[in-house]
């Protein structure tokens, strides 16, 4: 796994879809397990006005969910290559995040945030530009919460990570007057256009009720048994070394690469801290996954024995594939 991962070829590339379509082979056996079928009430209008078309647990709604996850990988790798966050360019951060998105089958399915995620991975990749020497942070931080608030239309709990966004910007050292300025403008754009529409069609109230109850609504709470604890705490016991490995060799990376890592350590942190409240549940996997990808993929390629990397890998990859199908 590793050998094939780690490195920048046509194989390592083609492998990547047929990892994907691995992980949701029981999703494709039984529909009904993704996430779509549960908690309607988080279905905003413009989620209903688009893909809320499609029926719950059809093929098509299955080949849309895979078709998410695998642009929102694409574009996870492509952050991890364009800032050198990977000692070199691979498809190992594409690989990680197929797994660690790949845990839970009720949040495989079609569901608004796996629109939220494509526009909150491109927010946070723009975000990262303003590290460059001939950047203009302004621009870059009203791209990014732009994407972030188009996202939040079609998952309203995305608002939630609009803090996180902007302390984000503050830890990458481009927060200031102007830029916090367009950060707001940026937030503001797509919801003014959208209430704009709904106040011409008479239907502001009606809209300003349903986001208001896709925000705070709780989620319906799923138990889990031994197996999945189990699965969890190896997950999280992943996460955790490499972040401990990010953190500790931050030191050695240039001032703006350990800046970014700092942003990626919290896009793990920040989800898996919500993830605990009534309001979210599985769902966050995938946003977990997009900050961890790069981090694990890091954490792989500094193992001094190259063998120990593709041993971690090769039993991550088959733990999480056989618990899928006990948990």
């Amino acid at each position: 796994m590793y050998r094939i991962f780690n490195r920048n070829s046509l194989v390592a590339f083609v492998m990547l879809p047929i990892l994907l379509l691995v992980y949701r082979i029981r999703l494709i056996s039984n529909p009904n397990l993704g996430m779509a079928a549960n908690d309607a009430d988080l279905y905003t209008p413009i989620w209903n006005a688009t893909l809320g078309h499609v029926q719950t647990g059809s093929t098509l709604s299955i080949a849309i969910a895979i078709a998410l996850t695998f642009i929102t990988m694409l574009i996870v790798n492509n952050t991890s290559a364009s800032y050198k966050i990977s000692r070199n360019v691979t498809y190992l951060p594409a690989c990680v995040f197929v797994i660690l998105s790949s845990g839970f089958v009720i949040g495989q399915g079609l569901h608004p945030v796996l629109i939220f995620v494509v526009f909150y991975t491109i927010g946070m990749h723009r975000l990262f530009e303003v590290i460059r020497p001939d950047a203009k942070p302004y621009r870059y931080c009203y791209e990014a919460i732009l994407n972030v608030s188009i996202g939040s239309l079609f998952w309203a709990k995305g608002l939630w990570l609009i803090p996180f966004v902007i302390v984000s910007a503050g830890m990458l050292k481009a927060l200031n007057i102007r830029s916090l300025g367009c950060m707001l403008w940026g937030f503001l754009v797509p919801w003014a256009i959208v209430g704009a529409v709904a106040f011409v069609t008479d239907r502001l109230d009606v809209l300003a009720e349903s986001y208001e109850q896709s925000l705070v609504v709780p989620v319906a709470f799923y138990k889990t048994w031994t197996m999945g604890k189990t699965f969890i705490i190896v997950n999280a016991a992943i996460l955790f070394l490499a972040i401990i490995s990010a953190l500790r060799n931050s030191t050695s990376l240039s001032t703006w690469q350990s800046r970014m890592v700092r942003v990626m350590v919290w896009m793990v942190i920040y989800p898996s801290v919500l993830i605990i409240t009534p309001y979210f549940s599985f769902e966050l996997q995938i946003l977990i996954a997009s900050g961890g990808a790069a981090l694990v993929s890091v954490w792989l390629q500094r193992q001094k024995n190259q063998l120990v990397s593709e041993i971690i890998l090769t039993l991550f990859t088959a733990f999480t594939l056989f618990m899928q199908w006990i948990i």
